[in-house]
């Protein structure tokens, strides 16, 4: 699969600019004023749509207001391309739904960055039917949040952010990252009120949580992980009465490679990294099926960050 892009501008070289940094990567549709982007957004599926503020008729915040009150076409995320970014404009476009803003000077002198943007955008664009409003929301909170941190934070940072806001959409006990180093998990990152015991921690490689996530190279849910038939940490989860656990695996493979292969996890991709969720209140199949969706596909965005903390 081509993911389709939509390029919405009254300046011509935008197109010729936005053909020679994209047109490799992704499928593209030009429109030089919103009524023209309308009537191919009746006719195309888009993934994304790339607009300027200002142009003739209906101007950009315009558009996006009306592409966020549309039911077909509300979930397409929409960057806002502008020469003049002010407060004022990149508080409204957010305010309307907005993506991101990306400066156009970039495309000249930071083209990697702009692909970068509009690639993490791509593989966060989470779809989960019978999500409710205030899930969407949340989940919408953490990809803006998590794409500002990427774009010029560390690999630890972004990591704190990420699951920060995973703790945050479903009401977390206990978060847990492991790294996974040549088969060994490296603990990264450990959240919550209590946390397990230095003896248990020790014993993580050996639980049967890493075993699943290494051997299957699967996410899972467990809504009661004291029969001992999946998870970790048993004397920890019955002492602080945790008995749902979700584990995700994270792969070393970058956003673009991801989009290539229609957002599939290449079956040669190595295992990145573990995550493990647990809280008291036992989780539902959406939480699942968002958490570990979300997790995998910006699992990404960390393995690249990870990568290039090592160079």
């Amino acid at each position: 699969m081509i993911y389709t892009i939509l390029v919405i501008d009254d300046d011509e070289p935008i197109h010729y600019m936005a053909k020679s940094l994209l047109g490799k990567e992704f499928n593209l549709l030009h429109a030089r004023d919103g009524q023209q982007a309308i009537n191919i957004l009746s006719e195309n599926v888009v993934n994304l749509i790339l607009s300027d503020i200002h142009m003739p008729g209906i101007s950009g915040l315009e558009l996006l207001e009306s592409i966020r009150d549309d039911k077909e076409k509300r979930q397409i995320p929409i960057l806002i391309m502008t020469n003049l970014p002010t407060i004022e404009k990149e508080r409204k476009a957010f305010d309307l739904g907005a993506a991101d803003f990306i400066k156009k000077e970039q495309f000249n002198n930071d083209s990697e960055g702009v692909l970068e943007i509009i690639r993490m955008k791509m593989v966060t664009d989470i779809d989960i039917k019978g999500l409710n409003e205030d899930l969407t929301k949340k989940k919408d909170k953490l990809v803006m949040k998590l794409m500002g941190q990427a774009i010029s934070g560390s690999f630890e940072s972004t990591c704190d952010i990420f699951f920060e806001e995973v703790e945050s959409i479903v009401n977390l006990d206990f978060t847990g990252f492991w790294v996974v180093e040549n088969g060994t998990p490296r603990n990264v990152l450990l959240k919550g009120k209590a946390v397990p015991s230095s003896e248990e921690l020790s014993d993580f490689e050996s639980s049967l949580t890493f075993q699943h996530l290494f051997n299957k190279r699967s996410s899972f849910l467990s809504n009661h992980i004291y029969n001992e038939d999946l998870g970790c940490f048993l004397s920890y989860s019955k002492q602080n009465k945790l008995p749902s656990e979700i584990g995700v695996p994270l792969y070393s493979v970058n956003e673009r490679a991801l989009l290539m292969n229609n957002m599939a996890v290449p079956k040669d991709a190595d295992l990145f990294g573990v995550l493990v969720l647990k809280r008291s209140v036992l989780f539902s199949s959406t939480e699942f099926d968002l958490i570990s969706r979300l997790t995998t596909q910006a699992g990404s965005i960390l393995w690249r960050l990870y990568k290039r903390n090592q160079t």
